[in-house]
């Protein structure tokens, strides 16, 4: 197997082992879960601090959720568009709050803090450029601009699927999808005109 189809085996094998056992996971249960000898790991990762790290860069790299935006189809109406982009914000969510909480992830404090806080903003004017994209077919039904109707879908979604913010019965995604578009008051009776 190539190097590197061997390092993402490697890095799938362990995402759920981490999130089971968290840092406690022995390079022999990943190895047995990988289907490797466990030397193949020392091969690919100088220890296995360096494959966690590997899996964390994986599971917080922004590019595979906004890949998964673009193959949403555009010819769904509105509403269907928005729960199939909740879902996958929630897939991308819910990984990174499993590892968090089995890690007990406080990230290392990074070296360059507004580095880091570039390299955050950037990620998320990547998801709502992909979010945007997928609201602008409607952009004559929408009251804000796409990017800022994108801004406000992620960042709902984002709370609402907290587990520690969030209660799980507005969780779902089409609790969600009805919040952002229609808010939380209730239709009002059109009131008919005098004669």
């Amino acid at each position: 197997m190539p190097r590197d189809e061997r390092r993402a085996a490697l890095i799938a094998a362990t995402e759920p082992l981490l999130e089971q056992f968290g840092r406690e996971v022995s390079t022999r249960q990943i190895a047995d879960a990988a289907g490797v000898a466990e030397g193949t790991i020392f091969r690919v990762f100088a220890t296995k601090e360096s494959l966690i790290d590997a899996v964390l860069d994986e599971v917080f790299d922004i590019s595979r959720t906004c890949d998964q935006l673009a193959t949403i189809d555009e010819s769904l109406d509105l509403e269907a568009r928005m729960m199939q982009a909740v879902i996958v914000l929630q897939g991308r969510l819910r990984r990174v709050f499993a590892l968090f909480h089995a890690l007990r992830l406080h990230r290392r404090p990074p070296e360059n803090h507004d580095d880091f806080r570039r390299r955050q903003q950037a990620d998320n004017e990547q998801l709502n450029a992909a979010l945007a994209a997928l609201l602008k077919p409607d952009v004559d039904r929408l009251r804000l601009d796409p990017g800022a109707a994108a801004s406000a879908l992620r960042t709902i979604t984002f709370s609402l699927t907290h587990p520690i913010l969030s209660e799980p019965k507005l969780s779902d995604p089409a609790r969600i999808v009805d919040l952002v578009l229609h808010g939380i008051a209730k239709p009002q009776p059109e009131k008919q005109a005098p004669c």
